[in-house]
This record gives C-alpha cells, sequence and structure tokens, in this order.
C-alpha cells in the first residue's frame, strides 16, 4: 500500500485536490478524512498535516476521535506549515454596519444567533453593562428568598431597564464571600421593592452587600469598547472603543461556538491518542449565556467548555499554539483525559481558566470503587504563558486542577488573574457525605476519594492575580488529595485589594503538602483589601521549608495557621525560612492547639530591626498587647519557652545580607547569617518560561 505522510491545507486550496504542497486541500476537515484512511492502513511512519498561513472560519466544531489516532508506534500532526501562521476563528464576520447615533453603530444579523461577547480587530468587547466599572452592592433582601434575585439599592437601577436581554453579574454569597461569581438571567423587575428576580435561583444566597453590575441594555451602551445584543430583533449595537473608529473597517466578530477543536474517543476503551496540535492559532469563541458555579462540587456539563477540549484521550500534545479570545476556558482537560502535554502556548484573554484539568468529583459517575473514578492524571503542562484570564467569569484562574493528579506543573508564566494563579481542589473530609460509591467513608479511607494528589507546583511566576475576588491566593490547595508539592515559585507583585488573602493559601483540609524553596516578594494590600499571612497553612502534616519571604512590609505574618470547619489544622514543620520586611509577625496564630507546630526552627526573621513577635491566640501565653486582628500579641521569649522551650531555639532575628535587596537581587552574600540556619540557595535562573 502507498502510504503519504503529508497533507497541506489552504485558505485557496481546493477539497477536489490531492493535499499536496502544490494542490492543497481548502479544509482541515478534508485533510482529517485523508489521514484517516491512510491510518487505517498501519502506519510506518508519523503523519503530518501542514496547515498554511491565513484566516479559517469554522463553521463547525473540529472533532477529532480515535479514528484519527497514531498507531503502530507513530503520532499525527496537525501543525502550521513553517514560518506560517493559520488563524482558526470560532465565528463570523459582521459587516453593514450603518450609524444608531453618534457613536453607537448597529448591523442586522443574518440569522438570529445568540452570542454573550464580541470581538473587533483581536480585542474582546463585552456587553454594555451597569455601572459600566465597578460594582453596586445589594441591599437587605426578604428573608429566605435571597437566592431568588438581588434587591437594589434607591436609586441604582435606572427605569428604562429593557428586561428582554438582561442579566446580572453577581458574587453570591451574602456580601462576604467572593469565591464564585455567577450570571443570572432577569425574569422581572419591580421599581416598587427595588427587586430583580432571576429566571432561576443562584446557588447561594446573595443577602445584603454582594457586589454586582447589570448587563444587556441598550441603555447600558454609554461607554466605549462595549456592545448590545438585541436577540429578539437579531441587531448588534457596538461602540468602538475609539470613537473615531469606524466597524467596517475593522474585522468584528461574532463568535458562533463555543470550542474550536474537540479531542473525545468514543470511550474509554477507545480514547483518541498519538496526536499533536502545533503552531494554531485559536481566537474568538462563545460561552453560555449564563453561568452557575459548580453542582455539588462539579462543574456543570454545559459549562465544561474551551477552545480545546479533551476527554476519553491519552498520550496528546498541545504545543506552540496561540489560544486567545475564548468565550470559556483556553483548554479543558476534562474527566477521561491523561498523559496530555501542553507545552509552549501562549494562552490570554480567556472567558474562564487558562487551562482545567477536572476529573470526576467524589462519588460522580457509574464507579464501584474509588480507584476507578481516577482518571484525569499524568499531565505536564509546562513552558506556557497564560494572562487575562476570569473575563467572563469571575473566579477564573490561570491553571485550575481539580480531582486531577500526578501532574507536573512547570515553568508557566501566569498574570493577571480574578482569582488564584494555580488552585488545586478536591472536597474536604468535613463536607464529604456518608458513603461513595456505595462505600462508607471514614478518615481512614477518605484520601482514596481524593485524587487532586502527588502533582509538582514548580518554578512557575507568578504575578498580578487575586484581582477582584477575596479569602484566596496566588496558589491555593482547598480540599485535595495527598503528596503535592508547591517548590521554586516566584510570587511577586500581587495585591489584596478588598477583604482579605493570601501569597500561599493551604485552605480547609490541605494536607501533607511540602512548600520549598518559593520566593514571595513584593505582594501588598490596596484599597480595603489586607494581605494577612504570606503563607497561610490550615491542614495536617504540611511541611514550610527553605522559602524566602522579602518585601511583603503589608503582610500581618509570614507564616500563619487556623483550624476551622472541624477540619483539623496540625503537624505544621516550618524550618529554615528567611521572613524579610514580611510581617509584623513571624507567626500568626488564628486559634491554637498545642499538636499544631510539630517543628519551628531554623528561621531568620528581619524587619528593619523591630523585634520579632508572635500574635494571634496562643492560649497558654499571656498577651501583651492587641494584634492587627485584634487578638493578642506575644514577644519572642514567651514563643520560645512554649512547651518546654520546643520552637525556634535556633532561630535567628538578623539581617539576610541580600546581594542588592533595592534592586530585587534577592542572592544571599557569602557571609549572610541565614547560612549558619541551613539555608540552600534558590535557584532563581530555573524560574518562568525556559527558552
Amino acid at each position: 500500500m502507498h502510504h503519504i505522510y503529508e497533507y497541506h491545507v489552504a485558505p485557496h486550496g481546493s477539497d477536489l485536490g490531492q493535499g499536496n504542497a502544490g494542490q492543497p486541500f481548502l479544509t482541515i476537515g478534508q485533510a482529517q478524512l485523508a489521514v484517516r484512511e491512510g491510518i487505517a492502513g498501519g502506519m510506518t511512519s508519523d503523519v503530518t498535516v501542514y496547515i498554511h498561513g491565513g484566516l479559517y472560519q469554522m463553521e463547525s466544531t473540529l472533532r477529532f476521535d480515535e479514528r484519527d489516532s497514531g498507531r503502530d508506534g507513530y503520532r499525527v500532526h496537525y501543525r502550521n506549515a513553517p514560518g506560517e501562521k493559520p488563524v482558526l476563528v470560532g465565528g463570523i464576520r459582521l459587516d453593514g454596519w450603518e450609524k444608531h447615533d453618534d457613536y453607537i453603530w448597529k448591523t442586522k444579523l443574518e440569522s438570529n444567533r445568540g452570542f454573550q461577547t464580541l470581538y473587533a480587530d483581536g480585542a474582546r468587547v463585552k456587553k454594555a453593562r451597569f455601572p459600566a466599572t465597578g460594582y453596586f452592592l445589594t441591599d437587605e433582601v426578604e428573608e429566605g428568598r435571597s437566592a431568588e434575585g438581588i434587591r437594589f439599592r434607591a436609586g441604582d437601577i435606572p427605569e428604562e431597564l429593557e428586561l428582554q436581554d438582561a442579566q446580572v453579574f453577581v458574587w453570591p454569597g451574602e456580601g462576604e464571600w467572593n469565591w464564585f461569581s455567577e450570571t443570572k438571567a432577569v425574569k422581572a423587575m419591580d421599581q416598587n421593592t427595588r427587586t430583580l428576580t432571576f429566571e432561576t435561583p443562584a446557588t447561594w444566597g446573595i443577602g445584603h452587600g454582594s457586589r454586582y453590575y447589570v448587563q444587556g441594555s441598550l441603555a447600558f451602551l454609554r461607554n466605549p469598547g462595549q456592545f448590545h445584543l438585541d436577540e429578539e430583533n437579531g441587531v448588534v449595537y457596538y461602540r468602538p472603543s475609539n470613537d473615531n473608529e469606524v466597524p467596517a473597517r475593522q474585522e468584528v466578530i461574532a463568535p458562533t461556538l463555543t470550542r474550536l477543536i474537540e479531542l473525545i474517543g468514543s470511550d474509554r476503551d477507545r480514547p483518541v491518542r498519538n496526536l499533536v496540535l502545533e503552531g494554531l492559532t485559536l481566537e474568538c469563541t462563545n460561552s453560555d449565556r449564563d453561568y452557575a458555579m459548580m453542582d455539588g462540587n462539579a462543574e456543570k456539563e454545559q459549562h465544561r467548555q474551551a477552545m480545546i477540549y479533551v476527554d476519553h484521550a491519552s498520550e496528546i500534545g498541545i504545543s506552540g499554539c496561540s489560544i486567545t479570545q475564548s468565550g470559556t476556558s483556553g483548554i479543558y482537560l476534562d474527566r477521561h483525559a491523561n498523559h496530555i502535554a501542553i507545552d509552549g502556548n501562549l494562552i490570554e484573554h480567556v472567558g474562564y481558566n487558562g487551562i482545567y484539568a477536572s476529573g470526576y468529583a467524589a462519588g460522580e459517575g457509574e464507579f464501584t470503587e474509588a480507584a476507578a473514578s481516577y482518571t484525569n492524571k499524568g499531565h505536564v503542562i509546562t513552558n506556557n504563558r497564560i494572562s487575562h484570564g476570569g473575563e467572563l467569569i469571575g473566579h477564573g484562574s490561570g491553571i485550575l486542577l481539580y480531582q486531577s493528579g500526578d501532574n507536573e506543573i512547570s515553568h508557566n508564566l501566569i498574570s493577571h488573574m480574578p482569582r488564584y494563579g494555580i488552585s488545586i481542589k478536591g472536597l474536604r473530609f468535613g463536607a464529604m457525605p456518608d458513603s461513595l460509591y456505595g462505600i462508607p467513608v471514614t478518615w481512614d479511607n477518605h484520601y482514596d476519594f481524593l485524587h487532586t494528589k502527588n502533582n509538582l507546583i514548580a518554578y512557575n511566576d507568578i504575578s498580578h492575580v487575586m484581582l477582584d475576588s477575596q479569602d484566596g491566593g496566588m496558589i491555593e490547595a482547598w480540599g485535595p488529595g495527598r503528596g503535592n508539592a508547591i517548590h521554586g515559585n516566584r510570587l511577586h507583585h500581587s495585591g489584596i485589594h478588598f477583604s482579605f488573602g493570601f501569597g500561599i493559601y493551604l485552605d480547609d483540609a490541605a494536607d501533607d503538602f511540602t512548600v520549598t524553596n518559593n520566593i514571595l516578594h513584593d505582594l501588598y494590600s490596596t484599597g480595603e483589601g489586607k494581605l494577612w499571612m504570606t503563607i497561610f497553612s490550615k491542614g495536617i502534616g504540611n511541611r514550610i521549608r527553605n522559602n524566602l519571604l522579602v518585601n511583603n512590609p503589608q503582610a500581618i505574618s509570614g507564616i500563619g495557621t487556623q483550624e476551622m470547619v472541624g477540619d483539623a489544622n496540625k503537624h505544621v514543620i516550618a524550618e529554615s525560612n528567611v521572613i524579610y520586611n514580611s510581617g509584623q509577625y513571624l507567626y500568626y496564630f488564628v486559634n491554637w492547639a498545642d499538636d499544631r507546630f510539630t517543628a519551628a526552627d531554623r528561621n531568620l526573621f528581619w524587619r528593619e530591626g523591630e523585634p520579632c513577635k508572635v500574635a494571634g491566640e496562643i492560649t497558654p501565653l499571656t498577651p501583651q498587647g492587641e494584634d492587627a486582628l485584634e487578638r493578642n500579641e506575644y514577644t519572642w521569649e514567651q514563643w520560645r519557652l512554649l512547651l518546654d522551650r520546643k520552637y525556634d531555639g535556633e532561630s535567628m532575628v538578623a539581617d539576610p545580607l541580600f546581594v542588592d535587596a533595592e534592586s530585587g537581587d534577592y542572592r544571599m552574600r557569602a557571609n549572610s547569617p541565614a547560612y549558619a540556619l541551613g539555608w540552600l540557595d534558590i535557584d532563581f535562573d530555573r524560574i518562568g518560561p525556559r527558552p
């Protein structure tokens, strides 16, 4: 049989051609059919489909399944032709613009397609919203009805609100918890009671003081760079970001697809595998009209979307791609995805998460044992540049691992996220049901159901996150499995903008973490926000060693702990950390137990020569004053005498003697006292994307 190992696709091609360099195909789908035919007869070499430069308007999602898998030890590559830039666009260009008023243009859609975001010349255009920036706060609501809608404050919502397309973007949680946002369609408005009622209830009560804005009314189209879609009449109204701009001279894209590429095998026994996507540019996808947060701790089906969606897949490569202007996430590795390599991609301006790996929630799926539900694992996510996430869903993060383990997350550059840089989540023991998969849940077996385990989070560079939420951190964990390591990361230049937050945040039931050789610097508080503890450890058995906390002067403490919601916080180790101008206190204990710290020693503290103190509620000690959170301060001498001189006998209050702290050179001089305490140099050159 004659094998062809190379096919070509080009915007000037023809699907009646041969698919070679001289007669390329017009569509990727035609090349895919040719490749499938060749694969079926066996492979003796890799097969490559070269996609030449130009614009490919995708009328439907490009779907790969097990028929597209490489076999016989070979792989199938879909990649850009060398030196060329193929752009796959998940929408249609809008034209036929005419003036609506001085600044607003309009055009009639050929078909009444709904879309939730718009793109102009490669930049997102958001829905017209009110207020144009920032948030309103909700008023008191009738008891028992706080999930049905919101009550707005007098004078906030204008009477001319058009209801047919209106939505509320809101952070539910009684004004206190800004953890997850929702976007809810409005069913009715009553100006007399000042209420907006949703079509479906919010997941949580909203109550008093919750942040929200309203979108989806032509009356709100007052600011540049926004649009309004009148779905009933199929008319788009658009105000360019520059009032001198003419939309006819722009490339204005209305997204029609929520996924550009799918890699989905038929089932777990027939995965798509040995397939590589390289050097492709993917742009402009849609999102669902409404967004509701996780249901029973699992993402709802309609929100499991991304530019590239992967399930029932193994040994897949995604490298050197540009994934921008997504209505949802950049890449979604769903339940039965394993051993996916995501390397060297640019992922930016996405509606939700940059990369989302999401296995089965505890108890979800048709399993009879916990081990069988561990299906999402073994990914290598490295060298990616991920920025500007959460543009449509407020809790968007750079990388989110949920019930996904044995992954390497390394050398990524992550910035500009409304919530976390990297988040690893599962389900804490205290929130588990009595049984899962028919198996009674006990403390002794509960880790069996937690699959966010054995992850290595290493050498990532994270900045400018936690931009629009609270009670979170730059790297965060909640209820994951065991054996996770956070090593050699640089967390810097990030603020807490309201309420409170942290640098590294081991939240409820984050157990058995190794946190080593990280540098956290130039973190700050701003506005009404407060940077609490630079490293905060709940959970059991976490080891915090050889971390450098430097120039975070507004932090309350370097290291903090807390036990709450019935999940234990004990056996923490804090050793050989250097805490330089990073908190009023070395440690902060929101509450205390004698088994909280297994060991704490050989730490170095320096705050411009001030005495070292600890704070919070250390019940055996006599308070020496009130701390910044209205608990208690204790002296260094008191702390070191506690529990028969158990802690910090060798720790020092001394200047660590950096090479040049003023210019950000945090290497230690040869005579630094840190070395006598066992300090091991951090390899700063390894952090961030490699060349």
